[in-house]
């Protein structure tokens, strides 16, 4: 995965080169990409790596990159918040693999934006515990875990 994600890395540097020689704009599209394959790299590897530099150095030139970030760690953070409703969590046909990976996504997306020293609302975060710990027993008892302690 580490070279997946580094292949990743040098594609979304790339955009963001010609993005910057037609003197455009990234947007939360660019920043999903590049933010989910930084940060499972670093989740996988650790914290310290070159890629970190790299991406700094390409998204300084930006004037909007940080408003890109923060418009795709609220949507992100907004759908996990949304998604672990108890409503839904009872319904029998709940998509908890897909709410597992994309919870693992947004780890990711959060863990390269602190690599990279950017700024996350304490409140976003806050509430995005508090999703996991509204999901967590279901999670238990997804992995048959479930009284278990």
């Amino acid at each position: 995965m580490s070279d997946s994600n580094r292949k990743l890395i040098e594609e979304n540097l790339a955009d963001l080169h010609r993005l910057a020689r037609k003197k455009q704009q990234p947007n939360r599209f660019h920043a999903r990409e590049l933010l989910t394959a930084l940060g499972e790299l670093i989740l996988a590897e650790g914290e310290g790596l070159p890629e970190v530099e790299l991406v700094r150095a390409a998204v300084t030139p930006f004037e909007h990159w940080e408003k890109a970030v923060a418009e795709e760690l609220s949507l992100a953070c907004t759908e996990h918040i949304q998604g672990v409703d108890p409503r839904y969590l009872d319904l029998p046909n709940y998509d908890f693999e897909y709410l597992v990976a994309a919870r693992e996504r947004l780890e990711a997306r959060l863990t390269a934006v602190d690599a990279l020293g950017l700024e996350v609302s304490e409140d976003l975060l806050n509430r995005v515990a508090e999703a996991d710990r509204v999901v967590e027993p279901y999670l238990r008892e997804q992995r048959g875990e479930l009284g278990a302690n």
